[in-house]
């Protein structure tokens, strides 16, 4: 199973909506943030998992592995920083 490139890039709504998940903020509130529904916002996290070569992981896994892969490449800010 090819998975693509290892460092393809987010698009900016997917960036946003990872940081915004990073927080720890439920996919309502992710919503909430970026002005679109839940489901635009799962969406967009959806997309970002595949990206980031994380959607294979268990469902409980995925953000935190996103979320570490995406600050480590520098697309996301790290939330414990800031």
């Amino acid at each position: 199973m090819t998975r693509g490139p290892a460092r393809m890039p987010l698009t900016p709504r997917q960036a946003d909506a990872l940081a915004a998940a990073a927080d720890g903020a439920p996919l309502p509130e992710v919503g909430a943030r970026l002005g679109v529904t839940r489901g635009h916002a799962a969406s967009l996290l959806s997309r970002a998992y595949q990206r980031l070569d994380v959607a294979h992981l268990p469902r409980d896994q995925r953000r935190t592995a996103a979320v570490r892969t995406a600050v480590r490449r520098g697309l996301i800010p790290n939330p414990t920083t800031e």
